[in-house]
């Protein structure tokens, strides 16, 4: 049976004539008739008495027209909850973003997102830690997040590689360092060292990978993000902070980002995260769909360029020709403890 022509009879049942329903349906009048001839056929029987100034139900005519009404009107209601719930979900696609992935590059990727759907979709955004996030995702209050992952993942949730950052050495400006544009692991032994916290972080395998070949440095592994490496740095000419570079280390007045020259390019991976199990909304989908060929890049900002005015290398915590204040930062600090 035609669902088309259910409210085609519908239609005619309502208005009582052939005429006035075709021009509401806006079809042809011959379109009208074969539809109700077709259901009639289907039946078995006549279900319309044609009258001088219209048309009659018969007796099962009634009967039908009954439940082609309940029939129809609970179609007409299922698909305005569905049409509704779809416009709601295509509204909004709930974002959970680290501070440090956000960046001209970030812009673009979501820039080409809205260009790419027809609708109009508000992307809320809420900002964190790894741990926090994924703690929201789990709790269905985020839909997709940009960040690192857990060391050994989550069992409950996909997590897909996309963009890579680079990694830094950030030193207050009144260090003797900070005169330096690039300098090598091996050079900072005796340094007060400072980066990430590594068991159980989203750094963990990248920091421990990075210093195994370097077992003469005394990292002080306790810090969560690059604002709180900055703010020590900051707080303390003496200590020096291996650090992703993002673009906050650049917002902090004061410090100075020094190339590592023989650390991984791309030092740290971040994923996109979503949830295994549960009803994905229309934007997440069409999310989704675009990021598959999306091409992630590494999104640190440049290093400055230019040579070091040293020729020489630095090392131990002194510097040829400069006795006095690199021996004082070899010596370690508080923040070694």
């Amino acid at each position: 049976m035609n669902l088309s022509h259910l409210y085609y009879f519908r239609k005619l049942v309502e208005v009582g004539s052939y005429s006035a329903a075709a021009n509401e349906l806006f079809i042809a009048q011959p379109t009208l008739s074969l539809a109700v001839s077709s259901l009639e056929k289907e039946l078995g029987v006549p279900l319309l008495k044609k009258k001088r100034n219209g048309v009659e139900l018969t007796e099962d005519g009634e009967e039908f027209y009954t439940a082609t009404l309940t029939a129809t009107n609970a179609i007409d209601r299922c698909t305005s909850v569905i049409k509704q719930r779809a416009a709601d979900e295509y509204g909004a696609l709930r974002l959970g973003v680290v501070y440090s992935i956000q960046s001209p590059e970030w812009s673009r990727l979501i820039s080409q997102f809205r260009r790419s759907v027809s609708s109009h979709i508000r992307i809320d955004l809420t900002q964190g830690t790894t741990s926090s996030l994924f703690r929201d995702l789990k709790a269905g209050e985020l839909d997709l997040i940009f960040a690192g992952v857990p060391v050994g993942g989550d069992p409950e949730v996909t997590s897909i590689p996309c963009f890579k950052q680079g990694v830094a050495l950030v030193v207050n400006e009144l260090n003797p360092l900070s005169y330096r544009k690039s300098i090598s692991l091996d050079e900072l032994a005796g340094y007060s060292v400072i980066s990430y916290a590594i068991k159980g972080g989203p750094f963990e395998q990248e920091l421990e990978e990075m210093l195994a070949p370097h077992p003469n440095l005394n990292v002080r592994c306790d810090f969560s993000d690059e604002i709180s490496l900055c703010s020590m740095v900051l707080a303390d000419s003496d200590v020096v902070a291996i650090s992703s570079h993002s673009w906050l280390v650049s917002t902090f007045p004061n410090v100075k980002v020094l190339e590592i020259s023989d650390a991984p390019k791309d030092f740290h991976q971040f994923y996109m995260s979503y949830r295994k199990r549960g009803r994905k909304a229309l934007a997440v989908e069409a999310f989704l769909d675009m990021v598959k060929n999306y091409d992630f890049i590494n999104v640190s900002p440049p290093f400055e360029k230019g040579t070091d005015p040293y020729p020489e290398s630095w090392s131990g915590g002194s510097a040829v020709g400069q006795d006095t204040e690199p021996s004082r930062l070899g010596q370690g600090t508080d923040a070694d403890n």
